[in-house]
């Protein structure tokens, strides 16, 4: 396979998110969750897609899931990766309610897989044809940099099991395996292995 030249720095321009990037940054996270949120929120509201849904708060100014946990990455003025993540203790005081108790007992040892005190990174993705260039290695310093930045001095992360670029990519940024969540295989959720946690110190 032929090398894909990395990308310019200076082409690709890295920043906060702000609310009208609520719908690519929710397009992107739900690619980033490998099936999580269409397995969580299918059928909740009729018609809507997944992304549709995650939406709204996106847009939104407070919680884990506002813009304003999320940096982007542009190209010619197009939105081509993100990077979304939060204090993972926030995850203590989620509100599921909302959900089918049964999706959330499916989803149970990921929630309590996690290392509290750390700057959990939910969400990196990268369009598929702007991958293996250089643009999730920029998105997670900027990550490294707004853990720093928040008083963290590290940075975990959830990745499948059986996602083998992903872990590569993680692997070579410094991330080791500390625990792992058994999340059983689903129609809606295809995956083997269940979900690695994976830390980097920064």
């Amino acid at each position: 396979m032929p090398a894909i030249p990395r990308i310019s720095e200076h082409l690709v321009r890295l920043r906060p998110a702000d609310a009208d990037d609520a719908p690519e940054l929710a397009r992107l996270i739900d690619i980033a969750g490998g099936g999580v949120y269409g397995f969580l929120l299918d059928g909740l509201m009729p018609g809507m897609t997944a992304a549709e849904m995650l939406t709204p708060g996106l847009a939104g100014r407070s919680g884990s899931l506002s813009h304003r946990q999320s940096g982007v990455a542009e190209l010619d003025g197009r939105i081509v990766g993100i990077a979304h993540g939060y204090p993972a203790d926030w995850i203590r005081t989620e509100d599921y309610s909302g959900l089918p108790p049964d999706r959330v007992a499916h989803m149970a040892e990921f929630t309590g897989s996690h290392d509290w005190g750390s700057y959990f990174l939910a969400a990196l993705a990268v369009d598929s044809d702007q991958r293996r260039r250089g643009i999730a290695k920029r998105l997670l310093g900027w990550f490294y940099e707004r853990a720093r930045g928040g008083g963290f001095d590290r940075v975990t992360l959830h990745v499948w099991a059986d996602n083998g670029v992903a872990r590569s990519l993680y692997a070579a940024e410094g991330f080791e395996e500390i625990g792992r969540a058994d999340i059983p295989w689903h129609p809606r959720l295809p995956h083997h292995g269940g979900s690695l946690l994976l830390r980097r110190f920064v």
